[in-house]
């Protein structure tokens, strides 16, 4: 009887724990390049502290639990001697449930099919694991590549992207399906069908550009097109046709004329960065943010069914955008560099995909909400050349730059003493002409070219003195009169510190003594 009982508990620790392993179909790698796979599970009836994630690899066309020797890390993080100083694993910050390994230094021998499992430590098995798992696809090879999801707001049109890594001329037949999502299958149901020499009539269905782009254009959407896309292709080389290895899940919005008219609105300066936030809530009567497997994220510029300020696949982003978004947060738009083209309304919709039993998904997507971007030009009167400055401004400019030169000097005089430094080693300087003093104060800013700089340098006049060849030389340096030193257009002094606390102004020199005076002074960065 106990054995039994044994034996049904670890039945069920197999198969009885219905639940979500996800993970993106494929992903284009080039050879000596890197990969991130993500793999994010929802599980009942399990605790998270007993659930761990393994990795393994397989050649075969589906993952499977039965084989150890293809793990390449297991539950205790251990990585398999082919993926040592190649392999990491890190936990989504975000998400729980998420886990993202990187590999690098991609080899021919890498996978091709990466899967991720779930492993319970109490059993000491894995019991949920990716069907599909994700399939490196290596440029040079024949493939067909699609996305996981597209969105898209009924009432317009979408296109969903098919890929052929050959020659595109070649294709002699184009067939879209809808797949079956529980089964995998490509081939369940045929949409359409497209022939090089056909004639084709006007159709909600059509193909971007059969010698072109073979992806396919839906028009007028209903929300009833939200369903899964496969493309199968032949070729006049190919003895039999090409079938994706992925599907397409195209989720669509019901229109509503509200989203047209953003509720928030920033303002901008050019060339600054903003972030645009972006919301979205889950229905606590039937899910909780344990169930959700994936959160996508997509801004539209302009209006709801505009171009892509930010995709989940970086191609589909318009090219004014492609390296200036980014997603903080989780949903917020992050836009650098902001430019005159910015001024214009951003909208977000996010889709959110849940584990609704066992292997079977559910596909939500929210209007996150619109925001006005307002570009301003640069506050009048204080552009960088200084030209619109006020009088005013100028004066009170020039009084902070000779207060900071001041106190920059008294400063240094400070803690030489504090230091009892007995020598000072000063750059060079070149004096202002008077012509060149004029325009500093008539422009009234300084530039970063122009800014007050001084450095303090440890190295002393005694050190000098050892290195010094010249007698002659050694002995002005001595005496404080040495002007010029041997290396860098240095200039040497030293300092009488008693002459420090007679505090007499250095214009009303004692006869016979000598005044030595120091200024700021440019330089040219190394």
């Amino acid at each position: 009887m106990r054995l039994f009982i044994i034996i049904s508990l670890s039945f069920l620790g197999i198969t009885g724990s219905p639940g979500c392993v996800h993970q993106m179909t494929t992903r284009t790698v080039q050879s000596g390049g890197s990969v991130t796979i993500p793999c994010s599970y929802s599980i009942s009836g399990k605790r998270d502290e007993d659930v761990r994630v393994i990795w393994r690899e397989t050649d075969q066309e589906y993952c499977s639990s039965a084989a150890d020797e293809d793990t390449i890390i297991s539950h205790s993080g251990n990585v398999t001697e082919k993926y040592k100083g190649r392999l990491y694993r890190e936990k989504d910050p975000n998400r729980n449930r998420t886990e993202y390994i990187k590999i690098t230094g991609l080899k021919p021998t890498d996978g091709p099919r990466f899967c991720c499992q779930l492993y319970d430590i109490q059993y000491g098995n894995v019991f949920k694991n990716s069907r599909l798992g994700t399939v490196l696809q290596v440029p040079g090879t024949e493939y067909i590549t699609q996305l996981d999801e597209v969105m898209a707001v009924s009432g317009g049109e979408v296109i969903i992207p098919c890929y052929y890594s050959k020659d595109i001329s070649d294709i002699t037949k184009v067939t879209w399906y809808y797949a079956d999502r529980e089964t995998n299958d490509c081939t369940h149901i045929s949409l359409q069908e497209w022939r090089k020499s056909d004639q084709y009539v006007n159709s909600r269905y059509s193909l971007v550009n059969f010698t072109q782009d073979i992806s396919l254009r839906i028009h007028n959407l209903h929300v009833n097109d939200q369903r899964s896309y496969c493309c199968v292709i032949s070729t006049s080389t190919a003895r039999a046709t090409l079938k994706s290895e992925q599907f397409t899940r195209l989720v669509v919005a019901e229109y509503q004329s509200s989203w047209n008219q953003p509720t928030n609105n920033i303002t901008s300066q050019e060339r600054k960065s903003v972030i645009l936030t972006c919301s979205y809530t889950l229905p606590s009567d039937r899910y909780t943010e344990r169930d959700v497997v994936r959160v996508n994220v997509y801004w539209r510029v302009g209006n709801i069914t505009g171009p892509y300020a930010y995709h989940p696949y970086r191609e589909m982003v318009h090219s004014t955008y492609r390296h200036r978004t980014f997603i903080t947060e989780m949903t917020n738009l992050m836009i650098n560099d902001v430019t005159k083209a910015d001024n214009t309304s951003f909208h977000c919709f996010v889709v959110v995909k849940r584990c609704a039993g066992d292997y079977q998904y559910d596909d939500d997507i929210q209007y996150g909400g619109g925001t006005r971007l307002i570009i301003n030009d640069d506050v009048a009167g204080h552009t960088t050349n200084g030209e619109n400055y006020s009088a005013e401004d100028r004066r009170t400019l020039m009084i902070i730059i000779v207060v900071s030169s001041i106190t920059i000097m008294i400063i240094l005089i400070v803690i030489l003493i504090i230091l009892k430094v007995k020598g000072v080693i000063c750059k060079k300087k070149t004096n202002f002409s008077e012509q060149q003093m004029d325009s500093i104060q008539a422009a009234g800013v300084v530039t970063s070219e122009e800014a007050a700089y001084c450095e303090i340098s440890t190295k002393k006049p005694g050190d000098v003195l050892e290195a010094a060849t010249d007698e002659t030389k050694k002995t002005e340096m001595e005496s404080g009169q040495m002007e010029e030193g041997e290396e860098g257009n240095l200039l040497y002094a030293k300092l009488d510190q008693s002459k420090l606390k007679e505090k007499r102004p250095a214009e009303n020199p004692m006869q016979n003594e000598d005044v030595v005076y120091a200024d700021v002074v440019k330089t040219t960065p190394k």
